[in-house]
């Protein structure tokens, strides 16, 4: 029986790409030199706000797998449909960033490129997720048996991980080096990058998705119920982190952390209230459709649009070409990717199931988790 949709989750994906779009944007501008004070404040605040979008795109996986897998996994299914709605678009589009964005010497050793996540700079986390997909069943397995434990043993083992968590993140380029030296001697920056991009960096968030899934209802209720306590500390958070992004306070690890959690809970708790818009709902939930093609394409649609948008508007405000690339890249290149879904054999492009006309010329989609 299939189960109920997730509608929050479909906003959550949807804002999690946005973020990416904007630090892409506007937290690329907020770099350059030289420009109004205003400009570089309001530019670098939305990047701070914008800096969680992939732990929250590891925190949807996690609760997306958990609550469609949680009760059976057919292994064999499983990993077909990841080889064909993830790891061949991938490399597609691996191979389409190294032309367009000038690196097609990579194609040179595509294979280990690809590994790496390196395609292009954005793919990196491609790179990382698809090994966590590959051995995600263990993962299942073993949050399935703790799941079975006492309530003091399964909340145990959840702080002793969080708390391994804080101390690898505070080791992790000594770890990476090490790691790194360990396995291939003296690696080549290729090398080193497969190693940069472990999800040893980066369990936390989707741990927090697994807690998450396995107990849904429970956590949302009681999210809702402390939303108030949530908001006023997430403020105070971001205010911490935006001083810190302009280096008027120093970087403490606990509070980066902290500030990356409570902004999951913050967008989703906004996600929850939004999908109760029926319009708004649908604009995001058709973003969020078309979001992993759309995240793999979108960095050659910010290109275009920047550079026609500077010359056509014939202008240097760097907020004002920011903010537009950020609206039309956020819309067009998830409708890019769902006209390509038009095609024949267009989910492996994609990383959806491919768009049919009706002769009444109803749109029928489906969204493959």
């Amino acid at each position: 029986m299939r189960q109920e949709r997730l509608p929050e989750i479909d906003i959550l994906r949807a804002i999690a790409f946005i973020f990416v779009v904007v630090q892409h944007t506007l937290g690329g501008y907020s770099n350059i030199e030289g420009i109004p004070y205003s400009s570089f404040t309001i530019m670098k605040l939305m990047y701070v706000m914008a800096k969680i979008a992939v732990p929250i795109f590891l925190f949807i996986s996690a609760v997306a797998l958990f609550y469609v897998h949680s009760k059976k996994l057919d292994c064999k299914s499983y990993y077909l449909k990841r080889i064909k709605y993830v790891f061949i678009p991938y490399a597609i589009w691996s191979a389409v960033n190294m032309i367009k964005l000038g690196n097609e010497d990579r194609f040179s050793d595509f294979i280990v490129e690809i590994i790496a996540g390196n395609g292009g700079f954005h793919l990196w986390y491609m790179g990382m997720v698809i090994r966590v997909f590959l051995i995600f069943p263990i993962i299942l397995w073993i949050a399935k048996k703790i799941h079975l434990m006492n309530i003091k043993i399964r909340t145990g083992i959840f702080v002793l991980l969080v708390y391994l968590y804080y101390i690898i993140s505070n080791y992790q380029s000594v770890i990476s080096d090490n790691v790194g030296k360990f396995i291939f001697g003296t690696p080549t920056e290729v090398q080193q990058r497969i190693i940069d991009i472990s999800i040893l960096y980066w369990y936390l968030y989707f741990l927090l998705g697994i807690y998450f899934a396995l107990n849904y209802e429970y956590i949302k209720k009681k999210l809702i119920q402390y939303r108030v306590v949530i908001f006023i500390s997430y403020g105070f958070l971001f205010v911490y982190s935006y001083f810190n992004e302009i280096e008027m306070v120093e970087s403490i690890k606990i509070i980066y952390l902290l500030y990356m959690v409570f902004s999951i809970l913050v967008f989703y708790l906004i996600s929850v209230s939004l999908a109760e818009k029926n319009l708004i709902y649908r604009i995001l939930k058709f973003i969020g459709d078309y979001s992993f093609g759309a995240y793999m394409a979108h960095i050659i649609v910010i290109n275009y649009v920047s550079n026609e948008l500077i010359i056509e508007l014939n202008t240097r405000n760097y907020l004002v070409i920011g903010v537009l690339t950020l609206i039309i890249t956020s819309v067009v290149t998830p409708t890019l990717i769902k006209v390509i879904s038009y095609f024949p054999y267009s989910e492996y492009i994609t990383g959806s199931k491919r768009s049919y006309i009706d002769f009444d010329l109803k749109l029928n989609t489906s969204k493959e988790i």
